[in-house]
């Protein structure tokens, strides 16, 4: 709507009568000329008078317009962009600060961290309310924090909170921060509303606000402040990962990290720190790899950093090494049907703790002291014997199965865990070796599996588990002998999982014990799934460092490591305005208020209509000129008006 900065000009507007009452009072002057007929006379006057009334009325028309215009100018119209404003003035306010509390908001610039210049900005706005406006202030971290819910207009009391606040190490969740705000200026009554969005630029927070639906009654007037670098850069640790998962004193370990950078590197190398002792350094590209020496049982702590950037909350990635000394164990099967199996987890007696018990034993609570159960012809079992194992899978142990002759294929049926159910046991009629293929290599069982020098995965097998095509298998197969008969299938069940071998674990269905590969696999099967039930190497959180009792690594949550920025024209917020600092944020808060000024516009209309003006002023005179020239009478004849002819006497 319109607002006038000097609105006593208005009074001007009576002068838009003078050029009508000039028109108006003009009075009309006759000629009379004797002539012999009036009959071509008549015609001209009709077309003379039409044409120069025509002219009259538009000049009129164009000198009021043009006083209009200059009044206007003078009178400093503004047009109000909100519905609510006041005529001749400004309508009280309701105005709501979201405030992005992320990480990311530490970042480092020649003039501070973009935090600092967050908080002068959300100073600076409220130092432009007057009496009488309100304010609402809300956090945007991993959810809405409102600091002010509800608009009130001590102004003092929001400076205060805004001035006490701190970063926080989480991310920034700007939709439910927006939605909050919003609903927070749906007051009723005349105010106008305003809504402040003071963040670094990272692109991540928008992503979720792209496809959301605007609010109910649309966004209020936006104004969206970016305070970060236009070309931040930062480089810091994304994940960690150690293979194998279950670390032993006498094995040594790989530890990678995962990178995530954003703009160019400043130094590129990583390094690796464990007890407080730097153990390596390598440089950054891809994935970095470094070699973890056999350590002694017991937590060791370690952290991965990069150099020195301008965000320094996430140079350090820390983490939890756990070695033990031996790893227990549990096997059920009969002695017989254990022989292969307990050489092959334990041919040393070193690195497994390996326990060999009769599959009637697992009916009692012994299943909680282990990570790792196998399962040799052991089949059938009792029925709470069933329910033990089930459980444990559920908990997050590991349970590997290899058939044998004692129980049918019925007897897998009672099972809800397994990853497939068999329908046959069937006798190959021309076993041959046959070469295996692995159908998942990125499995973390193959990840760290070393096949003994000039070794080929392959066997030959006599007798083979196959499983019921319908219903669909419930798991995956891993391994594949030749090029249709499945070999190992897997199935993840709760926080555990299921591995299903179709040849038993001697020699009477396969050759498959005697493999070279046999020993290798089945202790990667325990070294990567046997402490599942173990403590994570590190944790998210908002507190990054170690903490004792138990010990746990806790670091920030690597999403908010991205400062990819956005730009100004991808925000999903219909006609927001953008500033880039505090001075311009002030700027456009300013002429937003204030309106849009529209007096250089009413000058180029009044310069506009002047010569329009002048155009037809011209043209009016040099029509009066043209006409053919008449002795004068004592009284000219008013324009547009020809003389009453009077016949001429003898």
């Amino acid at each position: 709507m319109w607002a006038f900065v000097n609105p006593v000009f208005l009074i001007a507007l009576a002068a838009l009568s003078v050029p009508l009452l000039l028109h108006l009072l003009q009075r009309r002057r006759k000629i009379q000329m004797p002539f012999s007929t009036v009959r071509f006379l008549k015609l001209a006057q009709k077309q003379s008078a039409n044409r120069i009334r025509l002219e009259n009325w538009l000049l009129w028309f164009v000198r009021t317009v043009l006083l209009t215009a200059l009044v206007l100018a003078f009178a400093g119209p503004v047009w109000r962009t909100s519905a609510g404003g006041r005529f001749f003035g400004d309508a009280p306010r309701d105005v709501a600060v979201v405030l992005d509390v992320s990480y990311s908001m530490t970042y480092e610039t020649g003039r501070g961290t973009v935090w600092d210049d967050a908080v002068t900005a959300a100073q600076a706005i409220l130092q432009t309310l007057q009496k009488g406006d309100r304010v609402c202030v809300f956090l945007a971290a991993d959810d809405v924090r409102p600091l002010l819910a509800q608009p009130t207009s001590d102004h003092d009391l929001a400076r205060t909170l805004i001035g006490t606040q701190q970063p926080l190490g989480t991310s920034s969740q700007l939709r439910p921060a927006l939605w909050a705000a919003v609903q927070a200026l749906e007051q009723p009554g005349r105010r106008e509303r305003e809504l402040h969005i003071l963040t670094d630029g990272q692109a991540l927070p928008w992503a979720e606000l792209a496809d959301a639906t605007p609010p109910a009654g649309g966004w209020p007037p936006t104004f969206v402040t970016l305070l970060g670098a236009a070309s931040p850069q930062n480089a810091a640790p994304l994940s960690v990962e150690v293979q194998p998962p279950v670390l032993l004193t006498n094995s040594a370990a790989q530890l990678t990290v995962t990178l995530t950078q954003t703009g160019p590197m400043l130094d590129p190398t990583v390094s690796l720190f464990l007890n407080d002792r730097e153990l390596a350094r390598h440089a950054a590209e891809g994935p970095v790899t470094f070699a973890v020496p056999p350590l002694p049982a017991g937590h060791h702590f370690g952290r991965v950093e990069t150099p020195q950037d301008p965000l320094v909350a996430d140079n350090a990635f820390y983490f939890v090494l756990r070695v033990r000394e031996q790893l227990p164990v549990l096997l059920a099967a009969a002695e017989n049907d254990a022989f292969f199996l307990l050489r092959a987890l334990n041919p040393t007696g070193a690195m497994l703790d390996v326990r060999r018990i009769e599959p009637d034993e697992l009916s009692g609570n012994i299943l909680t002291d282990y990570r790792c159960l196998f399962l040799a012809n052991a089949l059938p079992l009792p029925g709470q014997a069933l329910l033990n194992v089930e459980k444990f899978v559920q908990d997050g142990g590991t349970l590997v199965m290899f058939p044998g002759d004692r129980a049918a294929t019925d007897e897998y049926a009672r099972w809800g865990v397994l990853p497939m159910v068999p329908q046959a046991v069937d006798d190959v009629a021309e076993p041959l070796r046959q070469p295996m293929r692995l159908l998942q290599p990125r499995d973390p069982i193959f990840a760290g599996l070393k096949l003994p020098p000039g070794a080929v995965p392959a066997l030959t097998a006599r007798r083979m588990l196959r499983a019921r095509t319908e219903p669909a298998p419930a798991g995956d197969v891993l391994l594949m002998l030749g090029e249709d008969t499945p070999l190992l299938w897997s199935r993840t069940v709760g926080a555990g999982r299921v591995l299903l071998f179709a040849v038993s674990a001697d020699r009477q269905w396969s050759d498959l014990p005697l493999s070279p590969w046999f020993l290798p696999l089945i202790h990667q099967i325990v070294l990567t799934h046997g402490g599942a039930t173990q403590q994570p190497l590190y944790e998210w959180g908002s507190t990054p460092g170690f903490q004792r009792d138990p010990d746990r690594a806790i670091n920030l949550v690597r999403s908010e490591s991205n400062l990819q920025p956005i730009a100004p024209d991808q925000l999903p917020l219909p006609q927001a305005r953008v500033a880039r600092d505090v001075p311009e944020l002030l700027r456009l808060i300013e002429r937003h208020r204030q309106g849009r000024p529209l007096t250089e516009l009413m000058l180029w209309l009044a310069l506009a209509l002047a010569v329009v003006e002048c155009w037809l002023a011209h043209r009016r005179s040099r029509s009066a000129v043209a006409r053919p020239a008449v002795k004068a009478p004592t009284t000219a004849p008013a324009p547009g008006r020809v003389a009453e002819p009077v016949t001429a006497r003898s």
